[in-house]
């Protein structure tokens, strides 16, 4: 009976935790030992019961459009911005909370593409208790001239953070201040005239503490963008 008891109160008490957290968090909050939470708490056993650790989720994209490919691409040196973003603390609930902070005078600079030739991706690697990320970008840049050649030039050693627009509008970050995506060109002449013509565009950096990741919306408006008369 006694036993019957204690699981009756924890369920009472975590079904209370579940539904008024903000009300339960003052309570105990205001008792000064909680040591009356030690049979209902801790199984005959003497082992801790916890709450659920995973949650349940939908991932089927019921009813829902889900299309793949990006819309927009902003890139920035890693020089060109203050300290280091984005980092473990901006990120509040599986999404990046915080904007970056420019050094002065520098802003995020667009990159157009071809239709289809842009992507963002992550994967997760290493052995059980050395598990990391890794962030890779690849996009093409149709055409040839001093102008794409001579902002090529810029990502030689430099590295970059870049953040992407999904075609269903959100966005999101890849790479860091502190451990940018460095790009590595290549580019093709073609050898007829129905070839394709451009340089492609590769980079990729891993060691990250998490994967691709959403830009909250108002950081993204924040963002300081370069004007066309900037350009």
């Amino acid at each position: 009976m006694k036993s019957f008891l204690k699981y009756a109160v924890f369920a009472l008490a975590t079904l209370a935790f579940v539904v008024f957290p903000d009300q339960v968090a003052s309570a105990v909050s205001s008792v000064d030992s909680l040591a009356f939470l030690q049979d209902v708490l801790v199984a005959p056993e003497g082992v801790m019961v916890g709450l659920v650790s995973l949650a349940n989720i939908d991932a089927t994209s019921y009813q829902k459009p889900n299309p793949g490919g990006i819309r927009t691409l902003y890139v920035a040196l890693r020089k060109d911005i203050v300290g280091i973003w984005p980092k473990a603390v901006d990120i509040v609930g599986g999404e990046i909370q915080t904007g970056p902070v420019m050094v002065t005078g520098k802003k995020w600079a667009e990159y157009e593409f071809p239709d289809g030739t842009c992507s963002l991706d992550d994967d997760a690697a290493g052995d059980p208790g050395f598990q990391s990320y890794k962030h890779s970008l690849d996009l093409m840049m149709a055409g040839f001239s001093k102008e794409l050649a001579a902002e090529i030039l810029k990502h030689l050693n430099a590295g970059c953070v870049v953040i992407l627009e999904h075609n269903d509008g959100q966005h999101v970050v890849g790479g860091s201040s502190d451990n940018p995506i460095f790009i590595k060109p290549g580019f093709k002449s073609g050898k007829k005239g129905a070839d394709k013509r451009g340089y492609t565009l590769k980079g990729e950096q891993d060691g990250f503490m998490w994967g691709i990741l959403p830009l909250k919306e108002t950081a993204v408006t924040a963002l300081e963008l370069l004007s066309e008369e900037e350009v």
